[in-house]
């Protein structure tokens, strides 16, 4: 079996501490549904972008959230294929442990179920050789011969979920990764440099968590303090559409009548309109222009 050699040093405790007081926080504060969602969504599409961008692949992330949001009209299949691994992932957080097996599920749906996984067979400098991948793949170090650094991310993605630290799924560690390549390739680097020995590694990793779950605890407390949701949040229930209505301007800004049946296809116009003339009596959007020209705004 496996045991990781480290040291809990104060960076890692202090690290740690902030994790545990913004979880804390935005787990323990109410803010709109609708703002739920969107927070969920910003992480997925973070997380699909950063992904990407690891793998060679520098997708805006305009076009990612249009794939999300069933707006893109042409998809690229790497980020289909991300998208369902990390459907995937959601799924897995409902059961206590992580498997091999599961690993090799994540490489399959990588692959589109093209092959069956198989362990690379040649050897990666700075990595286990190909003979003792299985007996050491609790790892997840380079087990494969392509996209082995993404499987290690997922897997530590499925880790923190089942152990506690879903956080309501708002944050993003991949982008993170994306954003400083170099940095964390040389990070994984020190964990052969001190033969095994994952402080170094350690530090890193929690300094991008602790980073990223403050940054979420300041968007929540923002949220929270905001007047219009303060002034519906518990007292006025809103339908699935016209939350994602509130959804679509929080991410575009304006929803015009030509937008209506993109957004919402096999819906009729009026049904449309209805929602929207709620909203509007309920204070959270404003419009503008009359007739086909009118456009609706957050309030």
């Amino acid at each position: 079996m496996f045991i990781p050699e480290f040291t809990i040093t104060n960076k890692i405790l202090r690290n740690i501490t902030q994790v545990e007081y913004s979880k804390a926080l935005i787990e323990n504060t109410p803010i709109l549904s609708s703002w739920e969602k969107q927070l969920q969504k910003e992480a997925r599409v973070r997380a699909l972008q950063g992904s990407l961008v690891q793998i060679g692949l520098n997708v805006p992330q305009d076009y990612v959230k249009k794939y999300i949001e069933g707006l893109s009209e042409k998809n690229n299949i790497e980020m289909v294929k991300m998208n369902e691994v990390f459907d995937f992932i959601d799924e897995k957080r409902r059961s206590n442990d992580l498997h091999e097996e599961d690993i090799r599920n994540l490489y399959h749906i990588l692959h589109s179920g093209s092959h069956q996984p198989s362990y690379r067979k040649n050897q990666s400098e700075g990595f286990v050789s190909p003979q003792e991948i299985l007996s050491e793949m609790v790892q997840l170090i380079q087990p494969y011969d392509q996209k082995s650094t993404i499987i290690s991310n997922l897997a530590a993605r499925v880790i923190l979920y089942t152990n506690g630290f879903e956080i309501n799924r708002y944050y993003c560690l991949e982008e993170h990764y994306a954003q400083s390549q170099q940095r964390y390739m040389n990070k994984l680097d020190t964990i052969e440099r001190d033969e095994g020995e994952m402080t170094e590694w350690l530090e890193y990793f929690t300094e991008g968590l602790a980073h990223e779950i403050s940054n979420i605890k300041e968007k929540v407390m923002l949220l929270a303090r905001d007047t219009k949701v303060a002034k519906v949040s518990g007292r006025v229930k809103l339908t699935e559409r016209q939350e994602r209505i509130v959804e679509y301007l929080q991410d575009y800004g304006i929803l015009q009548n030509k937008d209506f049946a993109r957004v919402f296809p096999g819906i009729s116009e009026d049904s449309v309109l209805r929602d929207l003339k709620s909203l509007i009596n309920k204070g959270l959007l404003v419009k503008s222009g009359s007739t086909k020209s009118s456009r609706y705004e957050l309030g």
